[in-house]
């Protein structure tokens, strides 16, 4: 989920996400309560590993949900001038993997996306993607983000605009220019289709 504010811009996980690391936190506060009326019953050693697992199971449970609730994948922030993106351990979001001041990034680039699966049997329909990368002076390139959809017009036109305005948002707030490599061009993407319609129809 990409939120673009007055001088800045924060990608952050799905509340979908929120459902993995909340079971996680559930069974392990189940295993504490059941630990709890077990005591007597089990052994020593039986005892002390669910203990473990229970402590395990609620310290990453609680940090995932709590990430999924506060936290973010990537920071663009005009006041400190710079792009962080975080760790994600464990889709956790722990520290900083790499931080990129504006004056290191060289461009914005809107590129296709590398689907990577999806073309298999198990999925018969078409997909497309589109990429943001941050490309930095020394030509490393670092995805802010992709939007993958189902190949149909509709959703074409709707995935290479949610695309477009995450990458120009981004090109704005660092004030690099925003180069598009994609196959699929805004002005056919944008275009309301009204406007659209009547220039096939011409």
């Amino acid at each position: 989920m990409c939120y673009i504010y007055a001088g800045r811009l924060d990608i952050r996980p799905s509340p979908l996400a929120m459902i993995g690391p909340l079971l996680v936190l559930v069974s392990g506060a189940g295993l504490l309560i059941a630990l709890a009326f077990l005591m007597n019953q089990l052994p020593a050693a039986g005892a002390a590993l669910m203990l473990l697992a229970a402590m395990i199971a609620v310290a990453f449970g609680g940090l995932g949900t709590v990430h999924s609730l506060m936290g973010s994948y990537l920071l663009v922030e005009a006041e400190k001038q710079s792009v962080r993106f975080q760790q994600g351990l464990l889709g956790l979001g722990l520290g900083t993997r790499e931080l990129v001041p504006f004056w290191k990034i060289d461009h914005i680039e809107l590129a296709d996306g590398d689907l990577g699966v999806g073309r298999g049997p198990a999925f018969p329909f078409t997909m497309r993607a589109w990429e943001v990368v941050l490309v930095k002076t020394n030509g490393k390139r670092l995805t802010i983000g992709q939007v993958t959809v189902p190949e149909a017009e509709e959703l074409l036109d709707e995935g290479f605009s949610r695309a477009y305005r995450v990458a120009e948002a981004v090109a704005h707030l660092t004030g690099r220019p925003l180069v598009i490599t994609a196959a699929l061009e805004p002005e056919t993407a944008l275009e309301p289709e009204e406007e659209r319609a009547g220039k096939e129809a011409s």
